[in-house]
């Protein structure tokens, strides 16, 4: 008996609970303070990432339509693309309150399914609450996994693999870039934030060598280093299956990095990847950049080796 009224008790607290609302483009979610991390300074992310994936979508139904009447792949290729489900398919690896992927799939025309996975419990369970309240089961769906794996598992078969995987941690992407790549359609969108600037700007040069395999610089232009540091990343790891990216649109935001890429299948395009990135050289007390450490060595001056990076274009032409 004491049993039963302490469940009844509880129940009864639950339907008690006063939720605090948070309304944010067409979509509102439920919340208890501490239940799950919302950051307000990132409403300008997710309303870029948005307006990014509309251009992505569109970008793909020219890509197909352009093949299509080019013939390329034969009857098979035309046969397998009208199989294919209409819409595209989002994974939001790091979601917390799910609020992005209720963005996605009220303000994005054309998604088939948004995937909201978040390692947090907790997490999972607003995520649920707040699918339910805004009526978007038909499109979200909650998940409760380690975002890395969860990307492992949908590598392969190529079917499996998400249009979009948007990556949105509290400080590195780094730890998720490999299984990322790997998880995208070819062709597909790769959507990163990194929060670490302190790491990619230049005041912990060793942190940033161990988690991207770059030395940072500090200097004026340690922002766009920073994100040219971050797509050299997103290339190595892309490289070693054959894959490499094109950069859509990468900007520097308050204090995080934001970087759109597409994927691409190809062995071809990988042997140029060496092309596309470069030694950086930073003359001491100058805060200039060099790409050539003969010419330093010629006018005798002291240099620091920022290592790799990216030396393409950062946005798409």
């Amino acid at each position: 008996m004491a049993t039963d009224a302490s469940a009844a008790g509880n129940g009864a607290a639950d339907k008690e609970t006063t939720w605090a609302t948070l309304k944010e483009g067409q979509a509102e979610v439920l919340h208890k303070p501490g239940e799950a991390f919302y950051n307000k300074a990132q409403v300008q992310n997710r309303d870029l990432s948005i307006a990014v994936i509309r251009e992505f979508i569109k970008l793909r139904e020219s890509d197909a339509k352009a093949k299509a009447e080019s013939g390329k792949g034969g009857a098979a290729a035309a046969a397998a693309a009208a199989a294919a489900p209409q819409g595209i398919r989002i994974l939001e690896g790091l979601s917390a309150t799910g609020l992005r992927a209720v963005r996605y799939a009220k303000e994005i025309p054309g998604v088939r399914e948004v995937v909201a996975n978040d390692f947090s419990k907790a997490a999972v369970e607003s995520i649920e609450r707040n699918i339910a309240h805004n009526k978007v089961g038909d499109k979200v769906t909650a998940s409760h996994g380690d975002a890395a794996l969860v990307m492992y598992q949908n590598r392969e078969p190529a079917a499996a693999r998400f249009d979009v995987v948007d990556l949105d941690p509290y400080g590195t992407a780094a730890p998720f870039l490999d299984a990322a790549v790997q998880a995208v359609q070819d062709g597909g969108l790769l959507a990163v934030t990194c929060t670490d600037l302190a790491v990619l700007c230049g005041n912990h040069s060793e942190a940033c060598h161990a988690k991207y395999g770059s030395t940072s610089l500090r200097g004026k232009h340690c922002h766009e280093f920073a994100l040219r540091i971050v797509l050299s990343c997103i290339e190595t790891h892309a490289n070693r299956y054959k894959r490499h990216i094109v950069p859509l649109l990468c900007v520097h935001m308050d204090f995080y990095v934001r970087l759109f890429v597409r994927v691409y299948t190809s062995a071809n395009e990988v042997k140029k990847s060496a092309s596309k990135q470069s030694i950086v050289y930073q003359v001491r007390f100058l805060a200039s950049l060099c790409a050539h450490l003969g010419v330093c060595a010629r006018l005798r001056v002291h240099v620091r080796v920022g290592c790799r990076c990216w030396c393409a274009r950062v946005h798409a032409q």
